[in-house]
């Protein structure tokens, strides 16, 4: 089992940031970083994630042993440990659904994401969760909060001690059994499966029409075409319609 050390930061740029710092001189896996302030939180493709306070921000160390080609497989299970926690927190199981690569959805809204960014021997998992309030200027997404769907409050570190218990519990059950020991319980989270899906593959491909089928054997969007069935992991795009 890894030792988790959570620190609390009372404000930071980005907790990622201060993860990403500590782990470059060398600080241990299992290193973690609670921000009540972020300054500068961000998500994927370099997109502002709002934060707000009585939000959680956490970041963590992460050492894979196994092959870098398979890191970035832990972004969906990471979301799965989130949806994990938050079903044990009370929200109904029917509601949550993990939109890949790393979004979680309540009731077809966004309550939090995942940002992985990887160097050379390590991995920042970086986790934002909407628990008191919802960010009212994204515009990509209906937004909800953790408080909207329990009764009973918990403090954020108690939500993070609980969220990083369950990632690094999934994390080592990865690294014994692989990718294929979360794929069914995946699929059965996964938003939107068997509905069409449009994708682009870059600025110069044409887009391509199929049907979603869930994740891959390897993690990535697993679409049936006419002619053949692909697994796609880099998009430039992608929508249901």
């Amino acid at each position: 089992m890894v030792d988790i050390n959570l620190n609390i930061l009372n404000v930071c740029t980005s907790t990622n940031d201060v993860a990403f710092k500590a782990a470059s001189s060398g600080t241990r896996e299992g290193s973690s970083y609670l921000a009540h302030i972020q300054t500068k939180g961000r998500g994927r493709n370099q997109n502002k994630w709002t934060s707000i306070k009585g939000n959680l921000f956490l970041s963590t160390i992460i050492k894979p042993k196994v092959n870098k080609s398979f890191w970035h497989q832990l972004s969906v299970i990471v979301g799965f440990s989130i949806i994990q926690v938050l079903i044990d927190l009370g929200i109904n199981s029917n509601l949550i659904e993990l939109k890949w690569p790393n979004d979680v959805l309540v009731d077809k809204k966004k309550i939090s994401g995942v940002l992985l960014e990887t160097s050379k021997n390590f991995i920042i998992v970086g986790i934002g969760l909407n628990i008191l309030k919802t960010p009212n200027i994204e515009t990509k997404w209906s937004t909800t909060k953790l408080n909207e769907h329990i009764k009973v409050s918990y403090t954020t570190e108690e939500i993070g001690l609980k969220i990083l218990t369950k990632v690094f519990n999934n994390y080592l059950s990865w690294e014994k059994f692989g990718f294929s020991y979360f794929k069914e319980d995946l699929n059965e989270n996964i938003n939107n499966i068997n509905n069409k899906i449009i994708i682009k593959m870059n600025s110069k491909s044409n887009p391509l029409t199929g049907i979603f089928l869930g994740l891959g054997d390897n993690g990535g969007l697993k679409i049936k075409t006419k002619s053949k069935i692909t697994e796609h992991f880099s998009l430039e795009s992608f929508s249901f319609g």
